[in-house]
């Protein structure tokens, strides 16, 4: 039978990029205090701000506000920060994916998109209890991405198209994915999409289910991963998205 580690190293290769499992469940150092202390020393870099006026240079300030924390996740739940290399590769990922119109999908493997992210600010919720020798449960990543509100819709178009049309799969240098499924989500902000995606490396099989609302000009992903057995589907905390949700909603009304 293969260790943990053993599993981990093949699914979250299957999965591609540290993004999904292998930075964040597998972890690259010693422990969450070594994740935490990475993530604010590489807190300017993972924001993805781009040069412009105050209103930018304000916009990573205020995706760190919006995001959830330890008091709002509820007793089985705690917030894991991700560690600077993971945190640096989000929302800035460019695609080569064939066929072309599943690029979107591609993307969204590091939480990029077309147009990219003025700023981005990612974070992880995972039950307590979990750690990287014995994880425990589903993982929930998410990105919290700032746009204009031409540049979200966009986004979110762009997905739904991809799904659409890429139900057989697309080739990529993340690797292959064989099946997309989409997932109903209506009735989450102002617009979502839904899906599933499966496929790998090497011939490898896992699954992640993907989330992706907007709220104004702001572009919300979760993607749920079971940590115990990453090619098993699972899928979010609806109450963590509410929560995630009505923080977005508050800021963007002032309140």
């Amino acid at each position: 039978m293969r260790t943990f580690q053993e599993r981990c190293t093949r699914y979250s290769a299957a999965l591609v990029l540290p993004v999904l499992l292998g930075a964040v469940a597998c972890g690259g150092g010693s422990g969450d205090a070594e994740d935490r202390a990475d993530a604010k020393k590489g807190a300017r870099a993972s924001q993805g701000v781009k040069a412009g006026g105050a209103a930018d240079r304000d916009r990573p300030a205020a995706l760190k506000a919006m995001a959830l924390t330890d008091a709002d996740v509820g007793a089985r739940h705690r917030i894991r920060a991700l560690n600077n290399g993971v945190a640096a590769a989000y929302g800035k990922a460019e695609s080569s994916a064939t066929p072309a119109r599943c690029r979107p999908l591609d993307q969204m493997l590091s939480y990029s998109s077309s147009p990219q992210p003025k700023a981005f600010h990612p974070y992880s919720v995972i039950e307590k209890g979990s750690t990287y020798t014995e994880p425990k449960g589903t993982e929930l990543v998410v990105g919290l991405a700032a746009h204009d509100t031409a540049g979200a819709k966009k986004v979110m178009a762009g997905l739904r198209e991809a799904v659409a049309k890429c139900g057989s799969g697309f080739e990529s240098a993340k690797g292959t994915y064989g099946d997309v499924e989409d997932w109903p989500a209506q009735g989450l902000g102002d617009d979502a999409v839904a899906y599933v995606l499966q496929g790998g490396v090497n011939g490898e099989s896992a699954s992640a289910r993907y989330t992706v609302i907007r709220s104004g000009s702001t572009v919300v992903t979760f993607q749920a991963t079971n940590l115990e057995a990453p090619w098993e589907l699972t899928g979010p905390d609806l109450d963590l998205i509410d929560a995630q949700l009505d923080r977005v909603t508050k800021a963007q009304a002032g309140a």
